[in-house]
C-alpha cells in the first residue's frame, strides 16, 4: 500500500478536481484503487440509496449486480454500520471470520461469483447524507491488515473534504438550474433520490394549496389518492429509470380541476456521475397549465398523424380538461366507442396514455 503524504496529497489534489469537475472521477479512483492495492472502489449511500453509484469501472459490473439482483437489502457487511458509524472504518474482519464466510451467501454466492470477497469501508458524511466509501479487494489480494487498516484511516478526511466541496459545487449548479427557470417562468419543482422537493420555483407555487400540495416535502394531489399515487410512481421512475420504455409510471401525470383544465406534471431526470451524487438533487418536475394552452390546428392533427374527424374531436375534448367519460357524453357516443377512439388515437400518435397524448398536444399546440 503507497499511503505516504506525498501520495495522499496526490490523491487529494484529484479528489478535488472530480468534486468540481465530474469527468476527472475515473483518474482520481484510479489514483486510490492503485495507492490501496485495492481492486476497485465505490461509494455507496448509507441512509436511503441512489439510481447507481460511482464506482471504479474494475467493479462496474460486481455493482451493477449488487442492485439488480436484490443483494443490496441483503448485504451482510451492513451489520457493521454501527462500526463504521462509531469509527469512520469497517473491514470484513470486524463482523465474521474467514470460516463463516464459506457459508455466509453474501460472500459465498454473490462476491466469490465476481471473484471478491476482502473490502474496507471509509465513512464519509456530507452534510446530513452519510456514504461508505468502499475499497474491493479479490479473493487473492487478501483481506486489509491492521497496518494497512491504519493507513487507509488517513483517506477519511480528504474524501469528507471533496465531498464536502462537491455538495457546494452541486448547491451552485442547482441555484443555476432554478434562475433558468424563473427566467423562463417555467413551474417547476427540483426533487431529491427520495422524490422529495428540494426547490419550488414561484412559478410553481401557485398551484401549490389549491390542486397541489406539499406534505411531508412530498408533491401530492389534496383529495385524490389514485392521482397522488400516480405522481410518486411517475416520479420515482423517472428517478431510477428502471422500467420499460412503454410504463405507465413513464407518462406525464394528469391532475383534473373541477372547471378548469387539467395540469400536466413531468419529471425529467438530472443525470449524475463521480462526486455529482452528493449534490442531491435527482429530477425536475415540470407543470404545465392547460389552461394557457391553445388548441392545436385540426390539418396540422390529420397531416401528421391521420387522426379522423372524429378523433380530432376526442382529442379537443380531452385537452379541454374533460375526462373520457365527458368526452363520449359530449360526442354523444357510448364509452366503448370512446374507448376505441382513444386506442386508435394512442396508436397514431405513439403514445401511451392520456397524459403523453396531451403532452403531445400541447407542444404541437405551441409548434
Amino acid at each position: 500500500m503507497h499511503l505516504d503524504d506525498d501520495s495522499l496529497r496526490g490523491i487529494e489534489e484529484m479528489l478535488v478536481s472530480a468534486a468540481v469537475r465530474p469527468e476527472a472521477w475515473p483518474e482520481a479512483v484510479s489514483r486510490i484503487v492503485e495507492a490501496t492495492g485495492a481492486r476497485g472502489a465505490g461509494a455507496i449511500p448509507i441512509l436511503g440509496r441512489v439510481p447507481g453509484v460511482p464506482s471504479s469501472d474494475s467493479i462496474e459490473e460486481l455493482m451493477a449486480a449488487y442492485f439488480r439482483t436484490g443483494w443490496a437489502e441483503r448485504d451482510y457487511r451492513a451489520n457493521g454500520i454501527p462500526t463504521l458509524m462509531r469509527t469512520g472504518l469497517l473491514v470484513d474482519q470486524d463482523i465474521t471470520t474467514p470460516d463463516a464466510m464459506r457459508g455466509n451467501p453474501f460472500y459465498s454466492d454473490f462476491l466469490r461469483a465476481y471473484g471478491f470477497q476482502w473490502f474496507a469501508g471509509l465513512l464519509v458524511t456530507v452534510g446530513d447524507d452519510v456514504w461508505c466509501f468502499t475499497l474491493q479487494r479479490t479473493i487473492g489480494q487478501g483481506a486489509f491488515t491492521p497496518d494497512e487498516q491504519a493507513a487507509l484511516r488517513r483517506l477519511i478526511a480528504p474524501l469528507g473534504r471533496a465531498a464536502a466541496l462537491a455538495r457546494d459545487v452541486g448547491e451552485a449548479r442547482l441555484d443555476g438550474i432554478a434562475d433558468t427557470l424563473e427566467t423562463l417562468r417555467r413551474p417547476a419543482l427540483l426533487l431529491d433520490r427520495t422524490g422529495c422537493v428540494l426547490r419550488t420555483g414561484s412559478a410553481a407555487e401557485r398551484f401549490l394549496g389549491g390542486a397541489l400540495d406539499l406534505r411531508r416535502g412530498r408533491l401530492t394531489v389534496p383529495g385524490n389518492l389514485r392521482a397522488s399515487a400516480a405522481l410518486q410512481a411517475h416520479v420515482a421512475a423517472a428517478i431510477w429509470s428502471e422500467l420499460k420504455p412503454d410504463s405507465p409510471a413513464l407518462a406525464p401525470v394528469v391532475v383534473e380541476r373541477t372547471g378548469r383544465r387539467p395540469l400536466l406534471l413531468r419529471a425529467q431526470p438530472l443525470r449524475k456521475a463521480g462526486f455529482q451524487y452528493f449534490d442531491g438533487a435527482r429530477a425536475i418536475l415540470t407543470i404545465t397549465d392547460l389552461d394557457g394552452t391553445a388548441l392545436p390546428e385540426a390539418g396540422l392533427l390529420r397531416a401528421l398523424y391521420g387522426l379522423t374527424p372524429r378523433e380530432i374531436a376526442f382529442c379537443e375534448a380531452l385537452l379541454s380538461g374533460r375526462g373520457v367519460a365527458e368526452c363520449a357524453a359530449g360526442l354523444g357516443v357510448s364509452m366503448p366507442t370512446a374507448r376505441s377512439h382513444l386506442k386508435a388515437i394512442f396508436a397514431k400518435t405513439g403514445t401511451t396514455g392520456q397524459g403523453g397524448l396531451l403532452l403531445l398536444l400541447c407542444r404541437q399546440a405551441a409548434a
